[in-house]
């Protein structure tokens, strides 16, 4: 370093928007490679819906039920 000149600064690598795209990208991905319909049980009916649609309406659920446990965590912990 010659005289007079300052140290430059790294600037921290911004992870969070890297990974909420490769995030996107797997999810198109699974989106486009998961169209076919296919027979879904539940009881007693039967629907025919996109692969894709089950797994988000599944993805859904699970972040709701998440959400749910950690506010009455918090609530339990106060």
């Amino acid at each position: 370093m010659s005289a007079g000149q300052q140290p430059v600064e790294s600037k921290p690598v911004p992870w969070r928007p890297i990974l909420g795209l490769i995030v996107l990208a797997a999810a198109l991905v699974l989106i486009f490679q998961n169209a076919d319909e296919y027979p879904v049980h539940l009881f007693w009916t039967s629907v025919t819906m996109p692969l894709w649609i089950l797994l988000a309406i599944t993805f859904v659920l699970g972040v709701v039920v998440g959400w749910m446990l950690k506010t009455r965590r918090a609530r339990r912990n106060r």
